[in-house]
């Protein structure tokens, strides 16, 4: 059973609001003797539209991130008794403590009076950053639908209401749910803009990166990356002109955690290729990357990526930019190549690989509503780059034409 420390508008054991997905899914893959289960669910044909869950469904928590940053929204634990619940050092939920209204005002002091839900029988206490909701029987629902009196804390005989659900939040309530800002600096979801003749400009260190940038260049301002990769082939290059037949020997500077890789060439360690990834569940990758929010300029006429007018120019392309407005800006282009492990390697289907000029867009297939944390996020291998047939992309390789 688990054992968490609550602490109202900001996190429930390790899991923080504002957590990365990527983090909370290393958390929980590193807790598997304690965790055993937990399932990945999404909006298949709207990423974007709906929360991201993570379903701890043998502890009866529900990890709810935000689709676009893919941080942690909200917390609800939905089965209470399966886990020990403390505040303040103080447990307030546990075999021998169920977490009555008379222990939760005992443990969290007085609120406001609650709120009560006549089409579920649900009353709703609240905190600050905190929600408590208690089922009442049908036959004293009396006592606390009048709104003018203030409910009782026990029944009639004399049981009082247990606690079926707790949601975690920060802000007005959990349906309105905000992202707390960052308590330390931090670079993640960091702006970057990009462009397929300038390369990178990361707004948040002020720093660029182009295709003349060497390998103490990047480690300067990027630092170590999370994995050095060497290319023993290109398999994309056999559709290029310059194809001789020979191996490739090029090298990778993988940085997972800001959803970038960078191509140097092997013998004049200079940048070749940078490639920007989405993070949408589903694909191949999902989670050994975390998401880059690049800001891409579609056209070579426009503000530097280093000016301040540079956001207010038409055409950018994000990574929650959908393929069809991509065509709308940049024209149509001839047929994608087809990138495709097999079902056995991939469950997850097809990418399409569509290319303009130093610009390659992966779209990609999704195929699965739901599948197990286990199953979805170990993935040792490197891919290219590729778009998704929800119509959404899934990485962007830029390189100099």
């Amino acid at each position: 059973m688990l054992v968490l420390e609550l602490t109202p508008g900001r996190s429930i054991g390790a899991f923080y609001l504002g957590m990365p997905i990527s983090e909370a899914i290393s958390f929980i893959q590193q807790k598997n003797k304690i965790i055993s289960h937990a399932e990945l669910k999404y909006a298949e044909n709207e990423p974007l539209g709906t929360d991201i869950v993570v379903d701890l469904n043998e502890d009866g928590i529900i990890l709810r991130f935000e689709p676009k940053t893919q941080k942690l929204r909200t917390v609800e634990v939905y089965e209470v008794p399966k886990v020990t619940l403390s505040y303040s050092g103080t447990v307030f939920s546990a075999n021998d403590r169920p977490p009555t209204l008379v222990n939760v005002y005992e443990t969290f002091g007085p609120t406001h009076p609650g709120e009560y839900d006549n089409n579920n029988g649900i009353y709703s206490l609240h905190y600050p950053g905190l929600s408590f909701s208690f089922p009442i029987p049908k036959k004293y629902e009396k006592l606390y639908a009048n709104s003018e009196e203030i409910p009782p804390m026990e029944f009639p005989d004399r049981t009082t209401p247990v606690t079926s659900r707790i949601y975690l939040f920060n802000g007005s309530d959990a349906a309105h749910s905000e992202i707390p800002p960052p308590t330390i600096k931090s670079f993640y979801f960091e702006q970057v803009n990009a462009s397929a003749t300038e390369g990178l400009y990361f707004c948040g260190r002020k720093c660029s990166l182009n295709f003349q940038s060497t390998t103490q260049d990047v480690l300067s301002i990027l630092g170590s990356p999370s994995r050095v990769f060497y290319k023993t082939e290109d398999k994309m290059k056999i559709h290029t002109s310059s194809y001789n037949g020979l191996g490739c020997e090029d090298y990778f500077y993988n940085y997972f955690s800001m959803g970038i890789d960078i191509l140097f060439d092997i013998h004049t360690h200079v940048v070749k290729k940078f490639i920007l990834h989405t993070n949408f569940p589903s694909h191949f990758e999902f989670n050994q990357y975390v998401k880059c929010n690049f800001r891409l300029a579609s056209i070579a006429e426009g503000p530097k990526i280093t000016s301040e007018e540079f956001d207010s120019q038409k055409g950018l392309v994000s990574p929650d930019t959908k393929w069809a407005e991509v065509q709308k800006e940049l024209g149509p282009c001839g047929k994608p190549v087809v990138h495709n492990k097999g079902s056995n390697t991939n469950p997850f289907g097809a990418t399409l690989f569509y290319g303009y000029k130093g610009i390659i867009f992966e779209v990609k297939i999704f195929v699965q509503f739901c599948r197990e944390v286990k199953e979805v996020f170990i993935n040792p291998f490197w891919i290219p780059y590729q778009v998704m047939q929800n119509n959404h992309l899934a990485s962007v390789c830029l390189f100099p034409s």
